[in-house]
């Protein structure tokens, strides 16, 4: 499971609809705790992909070990990645599967008209080669 606070996941899904009709890209930030991954902060990362950005994106790995880093002095784990599907379901590609790496959890919005469509968290299982879906919880501040 992983648990997003709602102002977090807004200041996400905000990043993601800007970057519409690209796909748009960010880690996810926190700690695990029995078991459930609780994000604490959002990182909205520039899409490095080299190519077509409707259909790809990209973390550049210097600007990513930058981000770990950091949060590292603060006890703090990079524990996902969220990315957008523009005017496509919140469902892993086949390219999302070739990249993915087993201890991450993946957020997926489908973005279309700059209107969040659907939104899903995935992990990978490393001996299925397959994503599972995760359970998400949103969580209310105050």
């Amino acid at each position: 499971m992983i648990r997003i606070p709602r102002s977090l996941l807004e200041k996400m899904l905000e990043h993601l609809i800007r970057a519409y009709p690209e796909e748009g890209c960010g880690l996810l930030v926190g700690r695990v705790v029995n078991g459930v991954r609780v994000v604490e902060r959002v990182v909205p990362m520039r899409n490095a992909f080299n190519g077509t950005k409707r259909t790809r994106y990209s973390i550049d790995p210097l600007e990513y070990m930058a981000v770990e880093r950091e949060e590292a002095q603060r006890g703090r784990i990079i524990i996902g990645v969220f990315h957008s599907h523009p005017d496509y379901p919140a469902i892993p590609s086949a390219y999302d599967l070739e990249h993915a790496f087993p201890e991450f959890t993946y957020v997926i919005a489908s973005i279309s008209g700059r209107e969040v469509k659907g939104l899903a968290a995935w992990r990978l299982d490393e001996v299925l080669r397959r994503f599972e879906q995760e359970p998400m919880e949103i969580l209310e501040e105050g």
